[in-house]
């Protein structure tokens, strides 16, 4: 029986840790330090070592930057939870860090995304360029569902989360994850599974986020609220879909009308995609994003 061997990164990315409002939070790096530095923010379940393979297809240089989330990866876990806005006093620190005093290009995939996007229009003088990789906002929340949002959320800490499935294998782990992205060929989906992962005491394998992870966060979304932060933003911003058919694509005007909000926006898709356009043709993300960045 042939075992394939997982992805061979051609980049080979660099570990360091900083803190991080009193975790410690794990930071990849690739690419010289000198040249132009690109931050790099994963989704919701995933890790830094997703961006792996667009940074592998670059043909210039950059200093990629990409942090573990809390509770993600090799990052701590918070043990009280995890609320949206964290992530927002998260990233100001990590910039803070990495360029306490220039702005910066900052690229986010689905949960980094909004993070990036709602950061720029926060914080419009830290951020040079953004990148939002399948990451336009959510649907509105409809206030009358608050009492069961909420009350799920209390029964997740009152009974705990549902906890990790253990796996044997990292094949197995990988068969997994090509059952959400089918497009994911088996060679990334073993390279994913090692980076994503965990070893337990027992010996057996589980995916390194935490459970809590799956509660939702307290504060449901506000499509209004968003859109101010959007209409702040001031850098030069590139939204890139996949070619699927979404939820936002339902609403009136659908994703044009949302880009309308922004002063300063290119869009543009990816064929033959998935949510993870960045797994599926991480050659042409991977174009795509280095002739925006390059301006």
């Amino acid at each position: 029986m042939t075992v394939l061997a997982p992805y061979a990164p051609r980049k080979i990315a660099r570990s360091e840790f900083i803190d991080m409002r009193g975790l410690k939070c794990h930071v990849r790096r690739w690419g010289p330090e000198d040249a132009p530095p690109l931050v790099l923010l994963h989704g919701s379940r995933d890790c830094s070592a997703t961006f792996q393979f667009i940074i592998d297809e670059f043909a210039g240089d950059y200093h990629f930057i990409a942090p573990d989330w809390r509770g993600y990866g090799r990052t701590d876990w918070n043990p009280q939870g995890y609320w949206f806005q964290d992530y927002l006093a998260d990233i100001d620190i990590i910039l803070n860090a990495v360029s306490p005093t220039a702005p910066i290009a900052i690229a986010g995939h689905s949960l980094g995304g909004q993070v990036a996007g709602i950061y720029a229009g926060v914080r419009p003088q830290r951020v040079s360029r953004l990148i939002a990789l399948d990451a336009f906002g959510l649907v509105d929340s409809d206030p009358a569902g608050t009492p069961d949002y909420l009350d799920k959320w209390m029964r997740i800490w009152r009974d705990g989360p549902e906890s990790s499935r253990p796996y044997e294998t990292f094949a197995q782990m990988a068969e997994r994850l090509r059952q959400t992205n089918p497009r994911l060929t088996m060679d990334k989906a073993l390279f994913l599974a090692v980076e994503s992962s965990r070893r337990r005491p027992d010996g057996l394998l589980e995916w390194a986020f935490d459970p809590l992870h799956r509660a939702p966060f307290a504060v449901s979304h506000r499509k209004a609220e968003w859109a101010a932060c959007m209409k702040r933003i001031e850098a030069p911003t590139l939204w890139l879909a996949s070619d699927r058919v979404s939820r936002i694509d339902a609403e009136p005007g659908g994703l044009p009308a949302r880009a309308a909000l922004l002063k300063n926006v290119v869009c543009d898709k990816v064929p033959d995609t998935s949510h993870n356009l960045h797994h599926d043709r991480p050659a042409d993300v991977a174009r795509i994003m280095e002739a925006f960045l390059a301006g």
